[in-house]
């Protein structure tokens, strides 16, 4: 019988994808960030048109990102865009976890323009379906406090 050493010649260590993913390709991954991209895109013109002023989009804060900043009248809308083949599959992903760091995110957004503090603040989800069609739901969810999780 032959011995051989941890780490010569032996394959790389194999770990299990969790159930219900797949390993995906740069190329399948390319074309998510794309899809998602556009998803903005098409989110932001969803917006415009219905009157709103797009003050920021791709926000990174420290504590989370914010899809898209929007305001019309004396409303701030923080957007969450998700984009998936079907779109209210989006809804899964959007956790209390991660409405906690959007949450967050805000408050960085408007500790850095305080002129927006005395707007109403809302937090609204644009779920974007393959060719652009838009699901869009107004006071998805409410802010989440940071300290409270």
């Amino acid at each position: 019988m032959v011995t051989v050493p941890l780490g010569v010649g032996r394959a790389a260590p194999f770990f299990p994808v969790p159930a219900g993913r797949s390993r995906r390709t740069s190329a399948e991954r390319r074309r998510s960030y794309d899809f998602g991209l556009a998803a903005e895109r098409d989110a932001a013109h969803f917006l415009r048109a219905g009157g709103y002023a797009i003050l920021r989009q791709r926000f990174k804060g420290r504590s989370g990102e914010i899809d898209l900043v929007a305001q019309r009248d004396d409303t701030v809308a923080f957007v969450e865009v998700k984009a998936r083949r079907r779109g209210w599959d989006g809804l899964d992903a959007l956790d209390w976890r991660k409405q906690a760091r959007i949450s967050a995110a805000a408050d960085e957004w408007l500790a850095a323009h305080p002129v927006y503090a005395g707007y109403c603040q809302r937090y609204d989800i644009a779920l974007v379906w393959p060719g652009g069609a838009i699901e869009y739901l107004e006071n998805a969810f409410e802010h989440v406090e940071s300290g409270g999780w």
